[in-house]
């Protein structure tokens, strides 16, 4: 056994051994306090690195809710001059109030402890620029970090005035593009509309053996209710008719369109005869049962309208002209014959 301290006397002295053992000792810690401190720099300059490289707006909170760092990303979001002007006036970026009624303040200060207890958090967040007040949405994720040896939470802003715009943008559009389809006076289908789909109505229901009718409706002398009532009438009459016809047709397949002036169509996909003869008798019924006068109509008192109807099994060769042409012939046969009813003739 080694004695360190030992002399005659029994006064301590420090051997050679004791020193060298001192000297270890003193050479681990400072290896982990160098470990520790290199490890601590690495975590902060990562954590740096991750901020000041990121394209959105970022920030960093301490523990005791104050903000700390951000990057140049952000100073250039709020329009500030420097990070410092940032940090100091950050929240003039935030209304009073938040659009759920919330205090900004308040709910910030929720929001960034639940960061620090769960060390997640993603929410949609109302800020302001500071100088204009201008609304500036923006979706917000918070994440606990390690930075210079403790936690911080840092904020990432992505701002959605892009994707706002970008969203008006798209329903314009989307808008503009049902317009093409759309009747602007009575808000039904129109002939492109109609055209586009029967043709690809006839392509579909020949895969699958169907049976395709249609029906062409006319106004029973609107030229003569124009004449009477002045083109508003007529326009408030062809509005009428329209909703009517439209609102008889139950099955969603099931179509009307304004073909032109005072003339419809009607499309029943897999409806054949019996279904497409009882469809035209519901129509003439339910416009009959209106009872919007007409003076000058020679069928009635009130106004009509002749139908043709007809009714084929889809075939590849066919197009909508087949259709149009049959249901045309059809529907000048219900005129000659007096008006107010309907005709069928197979295609």
């Amino acid at each position: 056994m080694i004695n360190f301290l030992t002399n005659s006397n029994q006064n301590p002295i420090v051997t050679p051994a004791f020193l060298v053992i001192v000297i270890l000792v003193l050479i681990s810690a400072t290896v982990i306090i160098n470990l520790i401190f290199n490890r601590r720099f690495v975590i902060s300059d990562q954590t740096k690195l991750m901020m000041d490289t990121t394209p959105l707006c970022c920030q960093l909170w301490d523990s005791n809710l104050r903000t700390v760092d951000c990057n140049e990303a952000a100073v250039r979001l709020y329009g500030f001059q420097d990070k410092k002007e940032y940090v100091e006036r950050f929240f003039e970026c935030s209304p009073e109030f938040q659009p759920d009624g919330q205090r900004s303040d308040e709910k910030a200060i929720k929001l960034v402890k639940k960061a620090f207890e769960d060390g997640y958090c993603n929410f949609e967040w109302m800020h302001q620029m500071p100088v204009d007040k201008a609304p500036l949405p923006a979706e917000v994720t918070l994440v606990r970090v390690n930075y210079k040896g403790g936690y911080v939470v840092a904020g990432y802003t992505r701002d959605l005035r892009d994707i706002a715009s970008l969203e008006r943008q798209i329903s314009w559009l989307r808008t503009e593009a049902e317009k093409i389809y759309f009747d602007p006076l009575t808000g039904i289908y129109n002939r492109r509309f109609f055209d586009e789909n029967m043709n690809h109505l006839i392509k579909l229901l020949s895969r699958s053996g169907g049976v395709l009718s249609m029906l062409m409706i006319d106004i029973d002398c609107f030229k003569k209710y124009n004449d009477k009532y002045g083109h508003i009438g007529g326009d408030d009459c062809l509005k009428l008719i329209a909703e009517t016809l439209s609102k008889n047709l139950i099955r969603s397949d099931d179509f009307v369109a304004r073909y032109g002036g005072e003339e419809f169509v009607v499309v029943l996909p897999n409806t054949d005869e019996k279904g497409a003869r009882l469809i035209a008798e519901k129509l003439l019924l339910a416009i009959f049962e209106k009872n919007v006068p007409h003076e000058e109509n020679l069928a009635s008192d009130r106004v009509t309208i002749s139908i043709g109807v007809t009714t084929g099994k889809a075939n590849y060769t066919q197009n909508s002209n087949d259709y149009i042409k049959r249901a045309d012939e059809m529907m000048y046969i219900s005129k000659n014959n007096g008006r107010n009813q309907f005709t069928f003739g197979h295609l």
